[in-house]
Formats: C-alpha cells, sequence, structure tokens
C-alpha cells in the first residue's frame, strides 16, 4: 500500500507542469509618450483680465481660440496660439517651447513654461505659464507680467486663461 501511495504522490508531482499555463506577461507592452498622448490642436476659449494694485477686471467676452500642441520630446510639447488679440489689437503668435510634462495620474500631466512676448518694439512683456492636460482637455494660464508699451512700463499686468479640448482627428 504504501509503495501506491508513493507512485501516486509521485505520478501527481510529475504531471503538476502540465497542468500549468504561461501568462501573457511576457507580451511586450505598447507604451505611448507622454507627448504623443497630448499632441493635437484644442478648441476653446481664452478669457482676460487686467490686474491691478490686486484687482482683476475683466477685459470683455471669452474668445474663441485655437493652440496647438506639437511633440518636443518624449516628454516635452510646445504650445502655439496663432493670432492672439488683445483689446481688438492684433498681438501675433505667442510661443511656449519646450514645456517639460510632468505626470500628476491617469492620463494627466502638468507643465510649466516662460517666454517672452515682443510685437515690433511696441510691446514687450514677460510670460509665466502652467497648465494641465487631463483626459483631451487643456487648461492653460498665462500671467503676462512686465508689461512696457512704446518702452514705458505699465502698471498693470494680463491674466489669461484657457480652457480647450483637443479636436478630432
Amino acid at each position: 500500500m504504501k509503495k501506491n501511495l508513493f507512485f501516486y504522490v509521485f505520478a501527481v508531482l510529475c504531471t503538476m507542469p502540465f497542468f500549468t499555463s504561461c501568462s501573457d506577461d511576457d507580451d511586450p507592452v505598447e507604451t505611448v509618450s507622454a507627448a504623443d498622448s497630448v499632441i493635437g490642436d484644442y478648441q476653446g476659449n481664452l478669457s482676460i483680465a487686467l490686474v491691478t494694485d490686486g484687482v482683476s477686471v475683466p477685459t470683455g467676452d471669452a474668445i474663441s481660440q485655437t493652440i496647438s500642441v506639437a511633440k518636443a520630446g518624449d516628454n516635452a510639447v510646445d504650445l502655439q496660439i496663432t493670432d492672439f488679440t488683445f483689446m481688438e489689437m492684433p498681438i501675433g503668435n505667442i510661443a511656449l517651447e519646450n514645456c517639460q510634462l510632468t505626470s500628476a495620474g491617469d492620463n494627466t500631466y502638468n507643465f510649466t513654461a516662460t517666454s517672452n512676448l515682443a510685437v515690433a518694439g511696441m510691446l514687450e512683456a514677460d510670460i509665466d505659464a502652467t497648465g494641465t492636460f487631463e483626459n483631451g482637455k487643456l487648461n492653460l494660464d498665462l500671467n503676462i507680467d512686465n508689461v512696457s508699451l512704446l518702452g514705458n512700463p505699465v502698471s498693470y499686468t494680463v491674466e489669461v486663461t484657457y480652457e480647450g479640448t483637443k479636436a478630432a482627428n
């Protein structure tokens, strides 16, 4: 009887490898870079306010605006606001280059950027930007300060808020 028991235990142990299965863990996982997941055109609205002495004054209704996002690296993007206008004055394009994306969870990336704005010797300003890409949406805040008109400093800063949705390709 002990021989039979030993034989059965031995047989079970020898057949165990046939009952195990291979998992799919070894299949290559296709990853998409942060930049690839957010590039494209975003359609939304800009709200502009003048801030002086801590008081924010809106400059009018929200303006429809498209922001283009292009890949600058695996975890970096360039943002382009084309034909930006302020109080019916054409300013031109605003470029935010090499914005480094940092992950803030599933499909959420934060970034900051700085830039300078110069319009043919008439207007100069510094731009500080913070933004978030989240599930096909772009939220962007621009703080435009150190503004000078015709070489003369002005006593206000400009705050721009943008909310947009990624356009279907």
